[in-house]
């Protein structure tokens, strides 16, 4: 995995709507970040452990690769589209 400075998403405003989230958008949202994670975890591990055992890519060089910035670009869209959809399941 990446440890890039893209893994920190800029600072987003707190909106208004959030300072009264019930329980159950709560657990929503919790849920869904839960399933996000899950997936992504599986699909990578399936990547690597097929990359690697075909000899095409290290685990290091995984660790080690770093982004262009059309790259970043997208990591930073999919990642805002993602936030989108938290806040709009909290503010359901």
């Amino acid at each position: 995995m990446t440890t890039s400075n893209d893994a920190n998403p800029q600072r987003l405003a707190k909106p208004e709507q959030l300072t009264t989230l019930t329980q159950d958008q709560l657990v929503t949202a919790i849920l869904r970040l839960t399933m996000e994670v899950s997936v992504l975890r599986d699909r990578l591990h399936t990547h690597e452990t097929m990359l690697s055992a075909n000899g095409l890519l290290t685990t290091e060089a995984v660790d080690q690769f770093e982004p262009d910035t059309a790259n970043k670009a997208t990591r930073a869209a999919a990642r805002q589209q993602l936030i989108a959809q938290i806040l709009g399941d909290l503010q359901r």
